[in-house]
C-alpha cells in the first residue's frame, strides 16, 4: 500500500521535472506534479485502507 503511495508521488515529480525541461517553466510543473502525485496517492490510499477496513465492499 505504501509502495503504491510512493510510486504515484515520484511518478508526479519526474513527469514533472521531464516537462519542466521540455517547457523551461521549472520549478511549476514539477510543484504541479508532486501536487497531483500526493492527491493520487493519498486517494489510492484511503481506497485501500476502506477495503481493508471493510473487505465487503
Amino acid at each position: 500500500m505504501v509502495g503504491v503511495f510512493s510510486i504515484t508521488v515520484v511518478t508526479g515529480v519526474v513527469a514533472g521535472v521531464l516537462l519542466d525541461q521540455v517547457f523551461h517553466t521549472l520549478p511549476w510543473l514539477t510543484l504541479t506534479g508532486l501536487a497531483v502525485g500526493l492527491v493520487g496517492g493519498s486517494l489510492t490510499l484511503y481506497r485501500g485502507l476502506l477495503i481493508y477496513r471493510d473487505p465487503g465492499r
